[in-house]
């Protein structure tokens, strides 16, 4: 009898673990968390990345030396991809057009690329201390350029101080390094299109 009642123990025991591991929640964070959306396809569909991708937070393009200026451009590449993945962000490729005036939608598709792989293409380094003493944040090396040269103190602080202007600096770069001119269309106005169409 005894034998009996420690069986039926047991056996309530692993009944009531086994239970609880099928009830109970899964906690992940951060990166975790997005990975565990895109993989159960619970990923937004408004922010879903261009080819079906998700957009890499930790995006190894960003090569600057310091921990901490790195991690800001990685996440300014990873918020704009986000965006881009935006019908209406997509259509500045439309509106804007190349020394040629091609319009950078086709530039693009000649690369057989969309904007999120273009992205992941494109090289960010530290710029040179003395290109940073003036206001500049970040440059593409020059049209057509994929390497883009970034203040990355300058540009960290203002990911901290607003994540929605990094970012679209990271887009702004992205349009000059597919050939698109400056002044013009002025810096001004190119980044306000961005922040317009490219809002989340």
């Amino acid at each position: 009898m005894n034998e009996i009642k420690t069986w039926l123990s047991r056996s309530a025991t692993g009944l009531a673990l086994v239970l609880a591991a099928t009830v109970a929640p899964i906690v992940v964070s951060g990166q975790d968390a997005s990975d565990a959306l895109v993989q159960t396809g619970y990923a937004s569909e408004k922010a879903a990345p261009l080819g079906g991708k998700a957009p890499r937070k930790g995006a190894t393009n960003a090569r600057l030396r310091q921990p901490r200026e790195r991690m800001a451009v990685a996440e300014a590449i990873w918020g704009a991809a986000r965006r881009l993945a935006l019908a209406r962000c997509l259509g500045l490729l439309d509106e804007f057009v190349d020394a040629s005036r091609e319009p950078l939608r086709a530039v693009l598709t000649a690369q057989e690329m969309d904007a999120g792989e273009y992205l992941d293409r494109m090289f960010f380094y530290d710029a040179n201390p003395s290109d940073c003493e003036g206001t500049m944040l970040a440059g593409a090396t020059g049209p057509g350029s994929r390497v883009i040269r970034v203040c990355g103190r300058r540009f960290a602080r203002t990911m901290a101080e607003s994540s929605s202007q990094g970012e679209a600096l990271i887009i702004h770069e992205m349009l000059h390094s597919l050939g698109l001119g400056e002044n013009p269309p002025t810096s001004r106005y190119i980044t306000s299109r961005i922040l317009d169409e490219c809002r989340q």
